[in-house]
């Protein structure tokens, strides 16, 4: 019989009650990847959002829908922890995204429409980054 000596890497802390048990599993998760060296920069990275995603699968056999979207919650709640701007999903709507700067006070409404340019653009300023890492 064979069996799995791989250690395991543990977390330590308690349930965040206030979040639902995905949620949960997902930031425990990040805290590790966190506690073994991963910079806050690489949350974009698709591998960690892959990995976390399988992990959520594996623990609440759930769909691959569902737990990609509970990590990239998860992971865009934890690299965006500090940052100055929070979205004010109570106004907000399919349409229009209510951002608040936290140090202002400031509102801004972005459509749904400048959202697409900013990612276009955003996109585009990409593409040479990704074009010399191949």
């Amino acid at each position: 019989m064979k069996t799995n000596n791989a250690h395991l890497s543990v977390v330590s802390g308690s349930v965040n009650w206030n979040r639902n048990f995905l949620a949960d599993q997902a930031h425990q998760f990040l805290a590790v990847e966190l506690a073994h060296g991963t910079r806050p920069a690489a949350f974009r990275d698709n591998l960690l959002l892959e990995r976390c995603t399988a992990y959520l699968m594996a623990v609440a056999n759930c769909s691959k829908r569902t737990a990609a979207t509970q990590a990239a919650q998860a992971i865009a709640e934890v690299s965006s922890a500090r940052s100055r701007l929070t979205l004010d999903m109570d106004r907000s709507t399919s349409h229009a995204l209510f951002v608040i700067d936290r140090t202002s006070g400031a509102t801004r409404v972005i459509s749904a429409a400048e959202l697409a340019v900013i990612l276009d653009a955003h996109g585009t300023a990409q593409a040479p980054r990704q074009a010399r890492a191949h």
